[in-house]
């Protein structure tokens, strides 16, 4: 059937020209450059309320936890060993990463392991998944890898060797001594320049060499109260890399149960130690 002139004129005027199409693209892509940054944002936010949550739930559950057991803490970890097959250990039950998540109603590694359900580890049905955190995919794990971990300096070992229960009521100013931080995973961005590689191993205890910063260069730590705050890793840890420290600054963020014991020597040790910034900015 041949098309009258009224007909054609009407089909070229409603398809579009290659100027057109382009246009159109060129349109899509600024808008789609505008808008990434700001859904980028707010994810980061949320992950960062999330996070800030956990951590005061932790810190706060820790707190209970010590109440419950004539002030002492939950340990670090039982044995040294951190493999999936020991999380189901008895002794591994005050571990902060299972006596913890019990202690709040939910899952703990150890429940994972027993539930054969390993990979659940790594979604929000963990109480200590982090959605912020970068953590390895499609790889099969022998052990779990935290993106929150207690603070490694507070139960210290003695002259002996041998590792001392810590007792809230032991330490003094407990707003300003950390608890929990963000710990870092295998292959995220370090929070400051001195931090190694293998500092980022996933573990379940660390301190500020191994916290990371997954908010536009800040990251998360509680303290013992039960607070928690946004700091910068370079509020932390010293151009050399030690870990920041002024005994005689009360506001300073610390480490250690006694404020006169150096976080980057040997328990009980003394020492000019780091100085930086009393609170984080």
């Amino acid at each position: 059937m041949k098309l009258t002139k009224s007909a054609s004129s009407l089909r070229r005027k409603s398809a579009f020209t290659l100027m057109e199409i382009l246009v159109v693209i060129a349109i899509i892509i600024v808008i789609a450059a505008i808008a990434l940054p700001v859904i980028v944002k707010i994810r980061g936010n949320a992950n960062k309320a999330h996070a800030l949550n956990i951590m005061r739930n932790l810190a706060a559950a820790a707190g209970k936890y010590a109440s419950e057991h004539d002030g002492q803490l939950p340990d670090e970890d039982a044995d040294g060993k951190e493999d999936w097959s020991a999380m189901t250990h008895p002794d591994q039950a005050k571990a902060w990463y299972n006596a913890l998540p019990t202690q709040m109603g939910n899952k703990s590694p150890a429940d994972f392991v027993k539930e054969g359900r390993t990979a659940a580890f790594y979604t929000k049905e963990n109480i200590l998944w982090l959605p912020g955190a970068h953590y390895p995919e499609g790889k099969k794990l022998t052990k779990p890898l935290f993106a929150i971990a207690i603070n490694g300096k507070l139960q210290r070992k003695d002259k002996d060797g041998k590792k001392n229960d810590v007792r809230l009521q032991n330490v003094a100013a407990p707003s300003n001594v950390v608890i929990f931080l963000e710990q870092g995973l295998p292959g995220e961005e370090r929070a400051h320049k001195t931090i190694s590689k293998k500092d980022y191993d996933g573990a379940p205890k660390g301190n500020a060499k191994s916290f990371v910063a997954r908010y536009t260069e800040k990251g998360i730590i509680s303290m013992l109260d039960g607070s928690a705050r946004e700091v910068f890793g370079k509020d932390l840890l010293t151009e050399t890399g030690d870990i920041i420290w002024n005994p005689g600054d009360e506001s300073q963020i610390r480490w250690t149960v006694d404020p006169k014991d150096d976080p980057n020597g040997k328990p009980g040790e003394g020492g000019s130690g780091g100085t930086g910034p009393a609170s984080p900015k």
